[in-house]
């Protein structure tokens, strides 16, 4: 398995519902808040995130996230669908 310059692992979930939450944190962490979905997403991609992340943020609503306590609770809500 795969590490980028982050260590993630890039092979972390075979699918978004099986997805550590704390990743998504993790490739999101220095981000200012309020930050959009497209921050997020650029974010992570800045971070070396694996695929998976990408695409479980691709599946968030598209608007300004106040803190990382309300990004964890948008994944918690995608992980459900």
């Amino acid at each position: 398995m795969k590490e980028s310059a982050t260590g993630m692992a890039s092979g972390v979930a075979g699918t978004i519902q099986e997805l550590d939450p704390q990743i998504i944190e993790v490739s999101t962490s220095g981000i200012n808040y309020p930050a959009s979905k497209s921050d997020l997403i650029t974010r992570a991609k800045g971070a070396e995130a694996p695929q998976i992340v990408l695409d479980a943020l691709d599946k968030f609503e598209d608007r300004q996230y106040k803190d990382p306590e309300d990004v964890k609770s948008e994944f918690q809500k995608i992980v459900k669908k």
